[in-house]
């Protein structure tokens, strides 16, 4: 898979613009290799559950698949205590997917492979150095007070936007390499939090639809919703189950689903 394949275009366009800032993102992956990396290292080993081919056993083997099939170096696999069910992940050079435990626990094993190939799709876009920006600013912000009355609020609200679009090439990801049957179903239990979803598989899409409908009703209501958004690092959930509902539409979900369902590298635990 490459990551042109997946990238959502506002994604594309954003990047394109970050990257021209290649002394400042030299100097951030020089943070990273030589800091963030390594304190996460410890603090991953140190505090969560790797997993391994001995350790996990089913967990490794769906994690494996997805990543031949997204065709990336495999990362380290860790599992961290925590009710909320979550995923992320981190590194330019040294690169780790963490899941957490509720995540293991609740979804099936095609639903836990939607949300590993998303990661992955982060990994793919390399995503994590940006993001590593954004959090930059962030940490900078909560420390100094000043993110809303200084010159790095342009950036900021710009890196959260890219961030929202980022997500819509990762979810790209997930719904080309499980299918996006499967990656409804997760989201649902994401949003949820229900172990078992019963009655319309695509309750998220409708309400994206809906969602779509009310911002897009007057100015005002474009204009409140702009606000509201503004600052989330992610899209709404309705919104990113409704983006892969018109994404399987196109040309380019069904040449890449065909594409990697004649690779001999199958998911063991997807439904023939």
């Amino acid at each position: 898979m490459k990551a042109s394949q997946i990238m959502h275009p506002a994604d594309a366009k954003a990047l394109q613009v970050l990257k021209q800032a290649r002394g400042f993102n030299t100097l951030i992956k020089y943070f990273m290799e030589k800091g963030d990396e390594r304190i996460m290292c410890g603090e991953n080993l140190g505090t969560m559950l790797r997993v391994t081919p001995d350790n996990l056993p089913k967990v490794y083997t769906a994690f494996r698949e997805v990543v031949n099939r997204v065709g990336i170096d495999e990362p380290e696999l860790y599992v961290y205590n925590d009710p909320v069910m979550n995923a992320y992940t981190y590194g330019d050079t040294r690169i780790f997917v963490a899941l957490s435990s509720s995540l293991v626990e609740r979804l099936t094993l095609p639903e836990l492979q939607s949300i590993m190939a998303h990661e992955c799709g982060h990994i793919l876009c390399r995503h994590t150095l940006y993001k590593t920006l954004l959090y930059i600013i962030e940490d900078m912000g909560k420390a100094a007070q000043v993110i809303t009355e200084s010159l790095a609020f342009p950036a900021y609200c710009a890196l959260q936007y890219w961030s929202r679009m980022s997500e819509y090439s990762a979810d790209r990801c997930a719904a080309a390499v499980v299918g996006e049957q499967v990656f409804q179903s997760a989201f649902l239990k994401l949003t949820s939090g229900l172990t078992d979803i019963q009655g319309n598989p695509y309750q998220l899409v409708e309400q994206g639809k809906k969602y779509n409908e009310m911002k897009n009703d007057s100015f005002l209501n474009r204009v409140q919703q702009a606000c509201r958004e503004m600052f989330f690092s992610h899209p709404q959930n309705c919104q990113r189950a409704y983006e892969i509902d018109r994404w399987k539409s196109s040309a380019s979900y069904r040449n890449l689903t065909k594409s990697l369902s004649s690779n001999p590298t199958a998911l063991t635990y997807l439904p023939r």
